[in-house]
């Protein structure tokens, strides 16, 4: 998953142009143009997941040599990298929605006539965003419950901490809203920096 995300996000901060994956039946055309919003989001978020596993790299490989080579260790160093894991995972779960890189069944909508493999694909999405929207709602009561208690050895809030759930759900809303009407008409994706979704998943 780090890897993934990491692949699609420097690929992101890199290569900026974000065109749209051809159709697989049509030939490909211009890229559209895309909002101002849009390219300071996909450009933001791709950033701070770079700086996160790049921070998460260091500090584990920190802790690893001054383990072996100095016979001590950061106590925190493990808690810090796996909350920075879980917010790594969060915020690029809507980047790699963005290149249609999650895990996906396609053997029925490849076996259906054009206008049934859009209404297959209109009922996926309407049941993405359902779970999403249920993530979001779920995300906002955990972090209500867990504010205000500490973890054990950073004594950071929880809720601070558990902001990654909510906040990763409203960043695929926006994704997912973006590749909405491309991706039931013509199962399409943003290639951001020419990376393929089958790319991706490899």
């Amino acid at each position: 998953m780090c890897y993934l995300t990491y692949q699609i996000a420097s690929s992101l901060v890199l290569e900026p142009p974000y065109p749209m994956s051809a159709p697989e039946s049509q030939p490909p055309s211009a890229a559209p143009r895309h909002s101002a919003f849009e390219r300071g989001l996909v450009a933001a978020n791709a950033a701070v997941l770079i700086g996160l596993m790049a921070g998460m790299a260091l500090l584990v490989i920190a802790n690893v040599i001054a383990r072996y080579a100095f016979n001590h260790s950061f106590v925190w160093a493990e808690e810090l990298s796996r909350y920075m894991m879980i917010w790594v995972g969060f915020l690029g779960s809507g980047l790699v929605l963005r290149a249609g890189a999650h895990i996906a069944v396609e053997v029925l909508q490849d076996l259906l006539p054009r206008r049934a493999a859009q209404a297959l694909r209109l009922a996926v999405l309407l049941v993405m965003l359902v779970c999403i929207g249920a993530m979001l709602w779920l995300g906002v009561q955990y972090v209500q419950f867990a504010w205000g208690q500490e973890s054990p050895v950073l004594n950071w809030n929880f809720g601070v901490i558990y902001l990654a759930i909510p906040i990763g759900a409203v960043l695929m809303l926006l994704h997912g809203a973006f590749i909405a009407v491309p991706f039931v008409r013509d199962r399409q994706f943003r290639t951001d920096g020419g990376l393929s979704p089958e790319e991706a998943v490899l």
